[in-house]
């Protein structure tokens, strides 16, 4: 806690006596995080509020993961320090507004914030008495809509948007900021009898520059798209339109093709996962809103369109799989 610490210091130096009585004095409560800030206006004090209840969290993860990851010898595992550090980089979002003051054009604020997970936040956003509904034909295979399912005892028409660069799950006029574990249980394996997708390695593991293919096969003439939908949402388009006689496996991309894909990770040496959608359609389709993988563009933000694509997938054939790519070993 040295850092929060040095932070009350800081603004006991530098404000002194004019910090109100409460800042930094009010009381906590369980999973719950208070997050104090100051500066010349009330927009700027509010968002420093929320970096300490950022860095506070911070802090509580490696704190507890050093506990964790102590070994026979008083050390501490790499693997546990990276995962705490990947888990501090939270969304901070529905904070609550305790305190707010002005002295001499300088505004104090307080925080709250409640540290619990983001899917059980927006369950308490529904209404009550929600009726069992039709769910779009994607969503209600995911591991989302399971955990959903099974804290409500019914299905409800919720849906994935991308709004301020985050990722939300809304219904009518519910919406919560996803976490990125949450977020994850939008990426399922869906397997589908009339369209089948595997990857040509086991267990669908793939390492960081390996080349890779999908065996793919239709029980219906017609023409089989493949797209992939990155860690970050980003939708983009491995192939188009491959014409495919039925119930004949085909290797998409095959060996004679110029530009065999390979795996890569979206930050150095952290693992990733990927979904790879099989899309089968009898005539050509456009797919004018997705990207081709090998885009310029294709960083661009426009193209976090896992939403667009979950609607797109309706009324479709597909199926899909989920690919997780590891750094790769260096001996």
């Amino acid at each position: 806690m040295r850092y929060i610490a040095q932070i009350i210091l800081f603004n006991i130096y530098l404000f002194g006596s004019y910090a109100p009585s409460w800042y930094h004095n009010l009381p906590n409560k369980p999973n719950f995080y208070i997050g104090y800030g100051s500066a010349s206006n009330e927009f700027q004090a509010k968002a420093n509020a929320r970096s300490d209840i950022s860095s506070s969290i911070s802090v509580s993860i490696d704190s507890t993961f050093s506990k964790q990851s102590k070994s026979e010898k008083g050390k501490f595992t790499k693997t546990i320090k990276q995962n705490s550090l990947q888990k501090s980089k939270s969304i901070i979002s529905d904070t609550k507004l305790l305190k707010i003051e002005s002295y001499n054009g300088i505004y104090f604020v307080a925080l709250e914030y409640e540290n619990i997970p983001s899917l059980d936040k927006f369950i308490r956003k529904l209404p009550k008495n929600i009726i069992n509904q039709t769910q779009n034909t994607y969503i209600k295979k995911t591991i989302i809509n399971k955990k959903i399912r099974k804290r409500l005892g019914k299905n409800i028409n919720f849906s994935l948007i991308r709004k301020d660069y985050a990722w939300l799950i809304k219904y009518k006029n519910a919406t919560q900021i996803l976490s990125k574990k949450d977020f994850e249980g939008f990426f399922k394996t869906i397997k589908n009898d009339n369209i089948s997708i595997k990857l040509n390695k086991q267990k669908n593991i793939l390492q960081e520059k390996d080349e890779f293919y999908f065996k793919v096969k239709s029980k219906k003439d017609g023409f089989v798209s493949i797209l992939s939908v990155y860690e970050d949402g980003t939708v983009s388009i491995l192939m188009k339109n491959i014409k495919f006689n039925k119930n004949i496996m085909q290797d998409i991309p095959d060996k004679e093709f110029e530009q065999i894909p390979t795996a890569n990770l979206l930050k150095a040496n952290t693992s990733t996962y990927d979904l790879h959608i099989a899309l089968f359609s009898k005539r050509k389709l456009a797919l004018d809103e997705f990207a081709y993988a090998d885009s310029e563009i294709i960083k661009d933000e426009k193209h976090k369109n896992f939403d667009s694509l979950i609607q797109y997938l309706d009324d479709k054939t597909f199926s899909s799989i989920k690919v997780f790519t590891k750094p790769r070993i260096r001996k």
